[in-house]
């Protein structure tokens, strides 16, 4: 499972251009650094329209095209790999509706109830990661806007990941993009990610509130610099 994560490099530009992608500029102003993402939170997907490579804002918790209400998106803020296929909720998705997200860590949680540690999952060297994910339009009947909404796909859990929780995001190297999000054979992406460069440290536990969202999430003691914006690959 991914059930809060983290993107911290403080200008959106430096990943638009990492990325090769393109972005409204009224849409990129709205960026900020985000130390909690949670749950329905809105964040940044990138994916393929006419060939091109186009970041767009959407809202984490999959709301399928056919819904009459948003009461699915917080049961599918993640979608497992291995079902992708035939799950109802994600099959067509899967076919023509996939993205990336790009992030820098991924919390999970130790210990006993009431005394949940969260823990940290990030690159060593400050690099970003991208998360597999699958993207929805819906429409609300209500008002008639339209929204975007994402899934984060999981798979197995890697050894640095699988002494805390047996499952982790699922995440697409640099030179991966255009074959997961436009490419004909997606599933051979979403295998557990490579161990190396992956490290782990105690977050702070303000994070077990969604409604913070600073760098104390990251603990005050925190060295980690964004000196340097590199892909996960």
């Amino acid at each position: 499972m991914c059930g809060r994560f983290t993107l911290t490099v403080q200008q959106l530009g430096d990943i638009v251009e990492l990325l090769g992608a393109e972005i409204d500029p009224p849409l990129a102003d709205r960026y900020s650094a985000r130390y909690n993402i949670a749950p329905g939170d809105q964040h940044w997907i990138l994916r393929s329209k006419a060939g091109r490579r186009e970041i767009v804002a959407a809202n984490w918790g999959l709301v399928n095209h056919w819904s009459k209400d948003r009461s699915a998106a917080f049961r599918q803020i993640n979608a497992r790999a291995e079902t992708l296929s035939v799950r109802p909720a994600y099959r067509e998705a899967f076919r023509s509706r996939r993205c990336v997200l790009p992030a820098d860590g991924f919390y999970e949680w130790r210990g006993p109830k009431g005394a949940r540690e969260p823990l940290w999952f990030h690159r060593s060297d400050g690099g970003l990661m991208l998360f597999a994910g699958l993207y929805e339009g819906w429409i609300d009947p209500t008002t008639g806007e339209v929204s975007d909404t994402f899934t984060i796909i999981t798979t197995e859990a890697n050894e640095v990941v699988k002494p805390i929780h047996d499952r982790m995001p699922a995440i697409i190297a640099a030179e991966a993009i255009d074959d997961w999000v436009a490419g004909d054979a997606p599933e051979r992406l979403l295998a557990a990610p490579p161990v190396t460069g992956l490290a782990v440290r105690p977050a702070s536990p303000r994070v077990n509130d969604a409604n913070n969202d600073d760098p104390n999430c990251l603990s005050a003691d925190d060295p980690l610099a964004h000196t340097q914006l590199s892909l996960f690959s």
